[in-house]
């Protein structure tokens, strides 16, 4: 049962921090005063309950699978030209392809989110690594326009779940006050992908541009077999408790976090948990002194099942299939998949023009070269991976604490008063330094920046959306998915006739711009944000209740 301190009138709002110590709930135990949510059940199965090591064995797979999924996707930015002079498929279509292909990571999440969420996210990962293999081998083949579009358009669908699952795991593993941090790693990992634009030139000028792809199949299937082999399932049916305020729940979280503590005293004196997969040594079932409870322990083999219904939920992958089309109705919802879609659009200007701007004069690089710049979008990413995420968490613990020790989500959008400057800052030295011809540097150094602020956003939108809406993150993360990237299809549409028609400079000063102007739609978050998620909380309470 979920112990959470919530207050039932606005979804989201949370007791994070127990300022004067008197609050009976489970806290953490490298943190006294944080207030662990959502609380852990007293089955040792819960993935809150795991071992750090089996948590993190998990979270590194998962992070495995989303980078695999993203150097698929990315490999070929960098090669644009030298596909074209060799294949003959026009610069326009595979800009074309691109967008079709984000387009179906939007798109394909309303078959593989449901599947997950219904039976299981291990076998999605495992299927769609296998997916993505193929496709990459018969990419390789592609000779027209027809064909590249197409392969774009399977690896988008079967790389879906990159886009929106990874986020439902780490929400499986993973507190609140933690969240921040690992969504900074995951939104890395879907970022760093563009690590493989890298070597992409050094392998068209030894091998072939059919290579890129070639050696991206190899990844997955590397990635298929160290998931197939490590990757725990994560989903798990943790009741909810129907909260009000934090008076009403003093009372229920001191019992239910003294039942934890007796449950973990019990297991620490007959077992320690000191392996990922300590629990096998178990005969079978783990038993709860405090709540009398049986729990059922699965062996390693078990484990390696592909798909699994899970025990005491209804299996309702049609409901699940249709409700994200429902979820537009949540204000917040509408504005994470419209800022993370802007910041999409604005990494997406830069990789569809990078090969174009640097074969050019008065650059004139080689494709090697031009995958060597890509070294400068990836330093902006692993910062903003590292960084975004853990500076976010801390000016959310810190604000909780100044109000009262309650969190709201939108502390955190605070981040994106630096974004505002950084987005604009970053499009116009690379692209008004290519159209005044520049030092390289300047244009590398704006790389740096978009490679910045893209993962910082994606991170502050998913942890937003699933703080919001944690009980329906998964749905909710698909709608955010598809509103993001129906807006990232028909912006790779008409990217490349945007920059012919309106010339490098014109494009990216008009760009910049709207990038400052979209990123101060947080203020209406910030002032009116709780007032939309109490407005609406009785249509979400009746969902989340429907859906358990």
């Amino acid at each position: 049962m979920d112990t959470s301190i919530e207050h039932r009138e606005s979804p989201g709002t949370v007791t994070l921090v127990d300022l004067d110590g008197n609050i009976s709930a489970k806290h953490s135990s490298s943190q006294k005063e944080i207030i662990l949510s959502p609380t852990p059940s007293a089955d040792p199965n819960d993935p809150l309950n795991w071992s750090p090591w089996r948590k993190w064995r998990t979270t590194l797979c998962t992070l495995l699978f989303t980078w695999c999924i993203c150097c698929s996707s990315s490999a070929c930015f960098s090669v644009f030209v030298p596909i074209y002079e060799q294949s003959g498929i026009s610069l326009d279509h595979l800009n074309q392809g691109t967008g079709y292909m984000y387009l179906l990571f939007g798109w394909g999440l309303l078959f593989w989110q449901p599947l997950a969420l219904t039976f299981g996210r291990r076998g999605v990962f495992l299927l769609c690594l296998l997916g993505t293999c193929m496709m990459n081998v018969w990419a390789g083949y592609a000779v027209t326009n027809g064909q590249w579009i197409a392969s774009r358009i399977l690896i988008g669908f079967f790389g879906a779940p990159s886009e929106a699952l990874a986020e439902v795991v780490m929400a499986d593993l993973w507190f609140a006050h933690e969240r921040g941090t690992y969504m900074g790693l995951y939104v890395m990992a879907l970022y760093g992908g563009q690590l493989a634009a890298v070597p992409a030139g050094y392998i068209t000028n030894a091998m072939g541009w059919p290579w890129v792809l070639w050696f991206c199949a190899i990844l997955n299937a590397f990635g298929f077999v160290a998931c197939f082999f490590c990757l725990e399932e994560t989903m798990y049916n943790r009741e909810e408790l129907p909260t009000t305020n934090v008076s009403a729940v003093g009372a229920v979280a001191a019992s239910s976090a003294e039942a934890v503590n007796s449950t973990e005293k019990d297991l620490r004196t007959k077992k320690p948990d000191s392996s990922a997969d300590s629990d096998s040594s178990m005969r079978g079932r783990d038993l709860s002194a405090s709540a009398g409870t049986s729990y059922p322990v699965r062996s390693y083999w078990q484990k390696l099942a592909f798909f699994r219904a899970l025990d005491g939920r209804r299996n309702t992958f049609w409901e699940q299939a249709y409700k994200p089309l429902l979820l537009v109705r949540f204000p917040g919802i509408v504005f994470g998949g419209f800022i993370y879609g802007c910041y999409l659009n604005w990494f997406s200007i830069v990789n569809a023009t990078v090969s174009i701007f640097f074969s050019a004069s008065p650059y004139d690089w080689s494709a090697a070269n031009v995958g060597l710049s890509y070294i400068a979008e990836l330093l902006g990413t692993y910062l903003s991976g590292f960084v975004a995420g853990r500076l976010a968490d801390r000016l959310t613990i810190y604000l909780a604490k100044r109000n009262g020790g309650v969190m709201e989500p939108e502390f955190r959008l605070w981040m994106f008063a630096l974004l505002a400057l950084l987005a604009p800052f970053g499009l116009f030295l690379y692209g008004i330094g290519y159209a005044h011809g520049l030092s390289y540097w300047s244009m590398l150094f704006g790389m740096v920046m978009i490679g910045f602020v893209g993962p910082a956003c994606g991170s502050l939108t998913v942890t937003y959306i699933v703080d919001c809406y944690r009980e329906i993150s998964g749905e909710a993360l698909i709608t955010v998915i598809l509103i993001r990237n129906t807006m990232n299809f028909g912006f790779n549409y008409g990217v490349t006739p945007w920059v012919d028609n309106m010339g490098a400079q014109n494009t990216f000063l008009v760009a910049g711009v709207v990038a400052f102007v979209s990123t101060l739609v947080f203020l209406i978050m910030i002032f009116w944000g709780k007032k939309m998620r109490m407005a609406c909380a009785a249509t979400y309470w009746e969902m989340v209740e429907d859906s358990l």
